[in-house]
């Protein structure tokens, strides 16, 4: 047994942390994050997007009456959160982020780890996710927003190579996924249940080799289009439950004894 596999199995040996019933809702907020919710609410007010620029630390303190380090420690939490970049250097600051799910992912599987929640219980949420996304996906009323979502998968428009870059392999991949959760048409279930997929994607691109089933991807992605651009909701909810189970099925081989502990922190 390996130093990692031996690791894994001596922490699923151990008693995790019970999951918290409520009661921490109301605790008052630090001073930082007091500040995070301000810049926040800055962003939202004045409408800003990925990339435009928020005012420079000399100019963000007198505005949120807070000290040099509260300012800091608050503009951490939303970067470390995806919400901001710091851009270093003459002319750099604070820009806008983005909106990711893959985020709000890493954060969660802090709490499942800790939890000593397993891959099992996660495979079943995303599972059910998915399939949920996709049903509501093919649901939306709207047949021109269906269509045009769709229409690069089921035209080839996408690029089908397998790509050497493990990321740009994955975000083409992760794409499709994300493109049926905007046609869902709910935001909140939007973010929250890709998280599972990013979570997922995450552990199948470090630990397998998810290039060695991309002709099954592309092939499942395209019948997935097609049912979703045609609205059968029924339909789009069984295939994407056949997906994921067959995604699955050809990784767990590859995922091993890492099966064996808790969702790692990723």
């Amino acid at each position: 047994m390996t130093e990692s596999n031996a690791r894994t199995r001596d922490i699923a040996d151990q008693p995790a942390i019970a999951i918290a019933g409520g009661g921490s809702v109301l605790r008052p907020l630090k001073a930082a994050e007091v500040v995070a919710r301000a810049v926040v609410r800055t962003i939202r007010s004045e409408g800003l997007q990925t990339g435009d620029s928020l005012p420079s630390e000399a100019e963000m303190l007198p505005q949120y009456g807070v000290s040099r380090e509260s300012l800091r420690e608050g503009l951490r939490l939303l970067e470390v959160q995806g919400m901001i970049s710091i851009r270093r250097g003459p002319g750099g600051g604070p820009i806008v982020g983005t909106v990711d799910s893959a985020n709000l992912g890493r954060m969660e599987a802090l709490y499942l780890h800790l939890a000593g929640a397993t891959y099992d219980e996660l495979f079943e949420t995303w599972v059910f996710a998915e399939t949920t996304l996709a049903g509501m996906a093919a649901a939306n009323p709207d047949s021109e927003a269906r269509h045009a979502a769709m229409a690069p998968y089921i035209d080839g428009l996408v690029d089908e190579v397998v790509h050497g870059d493990l990321d740009v392999y994955m975000s083409g991949h992760e794409g499709f996924h994300g493109s049926v959760a905007a046609l869902a048409g709910n935001r909140v279930f939007q973010v929250t249940f890709r998280a599972y997929g990013q979570i997922v994607a995450h552990h199948l691109a470090m630990v397998g080799d998810v290039k060695l089933i991309h002709q099954e991807l592309v092939d499942d992605h395209l019948e997935l289009a097609q049912v979703i651009s045609e609205g059968d909701p029924e339909r789009a909810s069984t295939l994407m439950n056949q997906h994921l189970t067959r995604v699955l099925a050809l990784n767990r081989a590859q995922l091993g004894t890492l099966l064996d502990g808790d969702v790692e922190w990723v």
